[in-house]
């Protein structure tokens, strides 16, 4: 049990999930500090050891603002806990709005930082391989920070650089060249990453579901066909440095200086506050925009239709969900979903991290989502509600734990979105909270909007409570 070693502190929330263990939000009972707790259970796969292991060591080793900080670790029999920096902004994916993105001056404030976390890795002989919005965190503050070390290792070793050849990552974020190759250069590949993360910021969708001949999205783009979506949708100052980033080839790709030096990275926006991008470049919408050039990729390694990511399972040919796919080269992701992270103060730890600032009060709070409103229903009435709408728009609804709805669907060639609904009663109030347990968070955020507007006549109307001083009894499941 893992109140055994974690007295004095609440275990409030799970603030993320995968296929063998939960990340969960601790607050500290005297003084409200918060941080977030990892647990894996290394019986889940065979190199599950050797790879957590390998997550605690280069995580230790990382100390920036726009890294999410580890504070240590601890084990516990065949469980592995890992205490990390709490951000309580959620993540980045929550800020996009499906098909439309964010604002410009947020989009560039948001790359701006994650630029800088991803320089500080490279600089330090570490790639992440699977930068995508679901591994960008917000703190209280806005900073944004990389989580999610489970994929990274390091490619520079006292100036040595190797190639890397395992493939792992994000599909729809993953670099060209290691779907052709045998081995790939850590950094281009994580540059591209970046890349794809500011066309979601910018349009609120994935460019391709993955960047192969086969995929008619990805060759308009190398064809230089900039009058479809998402290009469209994208000024042309932005749209001339994701015509350098994305470039197929690795060695034509900006190296990460370039980037900070580009014209829109350095741009400011004068009216940003009130949200008015005004454009000083020169690029003007009504200009023609630049195309894209570079070579065709050679052909593609077999990748199953239907596949997110590397680390997913294969697609059963009915579009259901099936096993782990054997595959030597292809590293799995054993904590894919794993996107919540924490701050703490004294944990009984290998190493101890640093006191908070005493922002929180010594009340439990849920982190930042946009994705939960309150209802006017009570609960009963509001479960049955929610299980009859989710129905109807083609969900598999079932509940292991009182209080809790796991919804799933199979959507696009197959690929599978999985996320919970938890039904939270305070002062006869119900509030339902949404978290993404797997699959695409655009694609969560999309239909979290679908459904909510489904539920419009029950919704209480007015703004969202963002923290809520609650105890851990009042959240079902903890």
């Amino acid at each position: 049990m893992v109140r055994e070693f974690i007295e004095g502190w609440n275990l409030v929330q799970v603030l993320g999930e995968g296929t063998f263990g939960e990340v969960k939000l601790l607050v500290n009972k005297e003084n409200g500090e918060a941080c977030a707790m990892k647990e894996i259970n290394l019986d889940s796969q065979p190199e599950a050891e050797e790879t957590v292991k390998k997550e605690i060591c280069v995580h230790k080793l990382l100390k920036h603002k726009n890294i999410v900080q580890c504070y240590g670790s601890r084990l516990e029999g065949r469980r592995q806990f890992i205490f990390l920096e709490y951000c309580s902004g959620g993540e980045l994916f929550d800020r996009i709005e499906p098909d439309t993105g964010m604002q410009e001056h947020l989009a560039q404030s948001f790359f701006n930082m994650l630029i800088d976390g991803v320089e500080y890795l490279h600089k330090k002989g570490v790639s992440h391989r699977d930068i995508k919005p679901e591994n960008l965190l917000l703190d209280e503050h806005d900073t944004l920070k990389i989580s999610d070390f489970g994929m990274a290792t390091v490619f520079r070793h006292q100036g040595i650089e190797r190639l890397l050849e395992r493939r792992c990552g994000t599909l729809p974020y993953i670099a060209p060249e290691l779907l052709v190759r045998n081995e790939y250069y850590a950094e281009p590949a994580d540059i591209w990453s970046c890349g794809i993360v500011l066309v979601a910021m910018l349009t609120g969708e994935l460019p391709w579901d993955k960047p192969t001949p086969d995929q008619i999205e990805y060759m308009n783009w190398k064809d230089q066909k900039l009058d479809v979506n998402p290009w469209k949708k994208i000024d042309n100052l932005p749209l001339s440095l994701l015509r350098k980033i994305l470039m197929p080839h690795p060695s034509r790709r900006l190296k990460l200086e370039q980037i900070k030096n580009h014209v829109w990275v350095k741009k400011k926006f004068k009216d940003s506050v009130e949200g008015i991008n005004r454009s000083g470049s020169g690029f003007g919408l009504g200009l023609k925009k630049r195309m894209c050039s570079g070579s065709d990729i050679p052909n593609e390694e077999h990748v199953a239709p239907g596949r997110q990511c590397y680390s997913q399972p294969l697609p059963n040919p009915d579009g259901a969900g099936g096993g782990l796919e054997e595959a030597p080269e292809v590293e799995s992701n054993l904590f894919h979903g794993f996107t919540q992270p924490a701050q703490m103060d004294n944990l009984f730890l290998s190493t101890q991290g640093p006191a908070t600032q005493g922002s929180q009060t010594p009340f439990q709070k849920l982190v930042k989502r946009m994705t939960r409103f309150w209802v006017n229903t009570d609960k009963e009435t509001t479960e049955r509600e929610l299980k009859l709408k989710l129905q109807k728009l083609g969900y598999t609804c079932k509940m292991i734990t009182q209080g809790i709805i796991t919804v799933s669907i199979n959507y696009k060639r197959g690929m599978e979105l999985v996320f919970k609904v938890t039904l939270i009663e305070m002062d006869k109030k119900i509030l339902l909270d949404f978290r993404r347990s797997r699959g695409c968070g655009i694609e969560f955020k999309r239909r979290f909007t679908l459904l909510k507007q489904s539920m419009e006549p029950i919704i209480v109307k007015g703004p969202i409570m963002w923290s809520l001083a609650i105890h851990s009894d009042a959240l079902p499941g903890v």
